[in-house]
């Protein structure tokens, strides 16, 4: 994961052509041209940065023993170069049917044994980057997903499939890709997390937010209603140094406003994570995985908790589909 573009030709590429650069963003610390010095120094610690994030995630996975050998079996020499530059963590697994009372259960139930009614089971999915997929995490328990499905299970006293399509280093231009997957599991309510490498690669905010507010629009034209997390407060992750915290700080609170904005007009529900959750990472390391830069599960549960109450509003509000008039299943006890 890089923070920034290291490489000066794509710097100074994007700059001139107006590319992903994100000029106007820039422009809070000055003129480009006039602080060369000052934007090369801000490439460097993005690279010291970057490096200390990775190494530390890679140390975490081995610790962990969720570190999967970069290895191709029958590969090219050049599909084997690829790999030996990825760093695959096996992240934890948690789709699956939650019943009220927070346990998996078996959809379509088994017709053996002795059976209970049970409401045809919501489905959950999840789309965006990393956060969504609960990067960090070290067991189901704590994924974003799983959390969720259950919330919404206890609240609705009603089963909950939670699927998951996110995509760790997916940036918002993703999202048409997710969406497909999204579409055919005929989700009855879509959770999006995304933002944060739209800002490593410089994409403008106006035009991440654009974008977003585009797959919110697919989804609510066909009823399905959207929560959407906005980008979070970079501030806080103190393994980015200064002055690069401070710049990042103000580029994701102008990518969280302009995304709120994006969500709502599309007929989504936003939620402020900058404002309502970033402020609760501040001197509690317990909230940052071991690489000091995505959520622990600790964290993850504290930004959850200040979705749920969207998603559980969002369902309450939304009219009957044909299929939930449907009979109820058996499931068996």
């Amino acid at each position: 994961m890089s923070i920034i573009p290291t490489r000066a030709s794509d710097t100074a590429h994007r700059a001139s052509s107006g590319g992903r650069f994100g000029v106007g963003t820039m422009a809070g610390i000055g003129v480009i041209a006039g602080l060369s010095s000052a934007v090369l120094a801000l490439i460097g610690q993005a690279r010291s940065a970057t490096r200390s994030i990775e190494a530390l995630a890679v140390e975490a996975a081995l610790a962990d023993g969720t570190l999967v050998p970069p290895a191709v079996p029958g590969g090219s020499r050049a599909q084997q170069r690829l790999a030996d530059h990825l760093v695959h963590v096996r992240l934890p697994q948690g789709e699956g049917v939650y019943a009220p009372d927070g346990t998996l259960i078996d959809w379509p139930p088994d017709p053996g044994g002795r059976a209970t009614e049970v409401a045809r089971p919501l489905t959950l999915v999840m789309l965006g980057d990393s956060t969504s997929v609960g990067y960090g995490t070290r067991s189901a328990d704590e994924l974003p997903g799983v959390i969720l499905a259950r919330g919404v299970a206890a609240a609705l006293n009603r089963p909950v499939r939670m699927r998951s399509h996110g995509l760790t280093g997916a940036r918002t231009s993703d999202l048409p890709r997710q969406l497909t997957l999204c579409l055919a599991d005929e989700p009855d309510i879509v959770v999006i997390l995304i933002g944060g490498n739209d800002m490593r690669d410089m994409v403008p905010p106006w035009r991440s937010a654009a974008l977003l507010g585009d797959a919110v629009t697919t989804l609510t034209s066909r009823g399905i209603p959207v929560v959407a997390g906005s980008c979070p407060d970079f501030g806080v992750i103190t393994a980015i140094p200064q002055p690069l915290r401070s710049l990042l700080s103000g580029w994701s609170l102008r990518l969280a406003a302009l995304q709120e904005r994006a969500v709502v007009e599309a007929g989504g529900a936003a939620v402020a994570l900058a404002r309502l959750v970033s402020p609760q990472f501040v001197g509690n390391p317990e909230m940052f995985a071991r690489d000091h830069f995505h959520p622990s599960g600790a964290g993850y549960g504290r930004a959850m908790a200040v979705l749920l109450p969207a998603l559980i509003e969002e369902l309450a509000g939304r009219r009957p589909s044909s299929a939930e008039a449907e009979p109820r299943r058996q499931l068996s006890a």
